[in-house]
Order: structure tokens, then sequence, then C-alpha cells
């Protein structure tokens, strides 16, 4: 598969909308506090719908129309992580909480893109996400979505999600956890050889 169509391929165009849609999802977020509106709210979920839509598409259309690349195992790692940095750092300023999550997230996703880097120049491989980060991904952005919805007073008065969010966030850190050990055992076996 040539580069050209590699980067222009359904899947990799779907990852870079998701990169793209970091923006509004910035301010959309910037916008939330206690007296943000259900209309707030809604708009601010349709643009997780849409992040969630495309990151579930990118993966879908590149098995359907077997055009999985390097350029996109390189491409939805970074939309993910990009969307999700938007986020933490956002709750890291309301949410005390989040500020581990986000400095452990910082250094472990700097090191992965050090091995992936140093792989893909060396062996010419490149990894895609391990299956407790794709679970992690979920729990983290769930408990993201109901940190954010336990700002504003007008849904507190429809359902209170701050049960959600501890939970969510608990399974989103175990799910951390599991996914810093698969990918660094990973590298470590990789560097033995």
């Amino acid at each position: 598969m040539n580069s050209v169509y590699s980067l222009f391929s359904i899947a990799n165009l779907l990852s870079m909308v998701r990169i793209f849609l970091a923006i509004p999802l910035y301010y959309s977020l910037a916008k939330m506090n206690s007296d943000s509106t259900l209309y707030d709210i809604y708009i601010f979920l349709f643009i997780c719908v849409l992040i969630a839509l495309s990151d579930i598409l990118d993966g879908y259309f590149a098995r359907l129309f077997n055009s999985v690349s390097n350029i996109g195992k390189f491409l939805d790692p970074v939309a993910d992580k990009i969307c999700v940095l938007v986020f933490i750092l956002f709750l890291s300023i309301k949410f005390p909480g989040y500020f581990i999550l986000f400095v452990c997230l910082l250094v472990r996703d700097l090191a992965i893109s050090f091995f992936s880097i140093y792989f893909a120049r060396k062996e010419g491989s490149f990894f895609q996400a391990n299956i407790f980060g794709k679970w992690f991904l979920f729990f983290i952005a769930m408990s993201m979505i109901f940190a954010v919805l336990t700002i504003p007073n007008s849904i507190k008065t429809i359902f209170d999600f701050y049960l959600l969010n501890v939970i969510f966030y608990s399974l989103s850190w175990i799910f951390f956890i599991f996914s810093t050990y698969r990918y660094f055992s990973k590298y470590i076996s990789l560097l033995r050889r």
C-alpha cells in the first residue's frame, strides 16, 4: 500500500478528525462551570460521542478495507492521547485527583513514545495498543465525562454522577497499571533480544 493512499485512507482520516475534535472539546470544557446549561452539556456530550465514534470506526474501516497501516498504528493512539490529555488537563484544574493521573499518564506516554520511535527506527516495528490500554481508555473517558457532568448545577438536579465518576476512575487506575506493565514488559523483552 503506497504511503499517500495509506495516509488518506478512511481509517486514518477518521483519526485525523479525532485530533481536530480536540479543539471543540477544549472549548466545550472551557465553557463548563456551575452555571452551564443543559444545552452546554448536550454540546459537550455530542462532541464526546463524535470522538468515540471516530475511534470505533477508524479501526473498523481499517480492518474492513484491509487498510491497516503503520501510519494508522501511529495516528490512532496519538489521536486518543491528544483527546485524553485535553480532558485530563481540564480536570486537573477542577479536581486535584486527576493531576496525579495526568502526571503518571504523561510520563508513561512519553516513555511509550520514546520506545515506539526507537523500535520503529531500529526494527521498523510499530506497536498497537494492548487490550488493557483500550480498557483504560474506555474507563478514563467515562470517568472524565462523569466528572464533567458533576460540575453544572443544572444536571445535579437530574442525576448526581459523582459515584459513577469514582467507580470508573478507580477502574481506570487498575487498567492503567495493567496496560503500563504490559507495554514495558514487551519493551524490556525486545531490548533483551
